[in-house]
């Protein structure tokens, strides 16, 4: 390992999923820094290999758009694969140790990463404003809400009122249907908070933005206003991480509890919802909606038995 006047140390840490990456070693030389590793276990199609690094000791990982090499879906599992990054412009670095890690990115999803965001919360009176910082470590989401092909495919059978649409997303599927698919795929439902994070655009979030990636509806979202049924996935806009109709198309099922004050009592850092409740966390709004509901920030609540044709969900991975 070489040392400069960028970083200090470089620190290795290897992400086990359907591929085990192995033997991964960081050297810097210069302005340029290589990343050797093992890898076995061939990709799926679609799948990605991915760099990421953090500065923060690893409490958060960004993902490297830049560098080069053994990267993306064409990787061939063996040994001495490399990646090649180079720090020209990287200011930000300066001084810093880095953590680095390879993952493997899933087709059809995003990865997010960590870091904090302010919830502005008002109580069900309406006569009290409050903010709450969260923080969340990195994950994957479905760019995409569960289409109802996936959804037959995993589940065989239909679940839905609108045919001739498998693109479409799934709908019509209650909470605990959601719960059922991603569990057989090896995924789970976002948190609330994992949820809003990734509609605002995670870090990237443009605060001036009152929907996922815009603040003209219409650049996002199929609402009330534009469309009288749902439409298939991914037409619209996607937002700063390139996920789709996180503001409209069919209202998603979160895995927390509802909580009126959830925000004020929640833990700060990664949280899951209250333990206990009567009422399961949706968000996003629908075709069905007026705007207002299609806002990042709007939460509503519904009986996690619960089915309608405006009703579906998208998944998260853990890293």
């Amino acid at each position: 390992m070489k040392n400069s006047f960028i970083a200090s140390f470089f620190f290795t840490l290897a992400i086990l999923g359907a591929q085990n990456y192995k033997n991964v070693e960081a050297y810097q030389d210069g302005l340029s820094i290589t990343v050797k590793y093992d890898m076995s276990g061939e990709l799926f199609r679609g799948d990605q290999v991915a760099l990421t690094f953090s500065i923060d000791g690893g409490k958060s990982y960004s993902f490297i758009k830049d560098a080069e090499g053994d990267l993306g879906a064409k990787v061939l599992p063996g040994k001495n694969n490399e990646i090649n990054w180079l720090l020209i412009d990287k200011d930000f670095i300066v001084g810093k140790i880095l953590n680095f890690r390879i993952v493997t990115i899933p087709e059809g999803m995003a990865y997010v990463d960590g870091g904090q965001y302010t919830r502005v919360n008002i109580n069900a009176k309406k006569n009290e404003k409050s903010e709450h910082t969260v923080a969340l470590g990195s994950y994957l989401i479905d760019k995409t809400e569960v289409t109802q092909r996936e959804y037959r495919h995993v589940m065989g059978k239909f679940a839905s009122d609108y045919s001739g649409c498998m693109e479409c997303p799934v709908e019509n599927v209650s909470w605990y249907d959601a719960m059922d698919y991603a569990k057989k795929i090896g995924k789970r439902l976002p948190t609330e908070a994992e949820w809003e994070f990734a509609a605002r655009g995670g870090k990237n979030y443009n605060k001036s933005n009152s929907y996922s990636g815009s603040n003209k509806i219409n650049d996002v979202a199929w609402f009330l206003a534009n469309t009288d049924s749902k439409q298939p996935v991914g037409k619209k806009k996607p937002n700063e991480l390139g996920i789709y109709d996180m503001s409209g198309n069919v209202w998603e099922w979160c895995s927390d509890w509802y909580h009126d004050d959830y925000f004020q009592i929640a833990s700060k850092t990664n949280p899951t919802g209250p333990d206990y409740g009567t009422e399961r966390v949706v968000r996003g709004g629908s075709w069905f909606s007026n705007d207002v509901f299609c806002d990042v920030t709007r939460r509503y609540k519904l009986k996690p038995d619960y089915r309608d044709t405006n009703f579906g969900f998208r998944c998260v991975k853990d890293l």
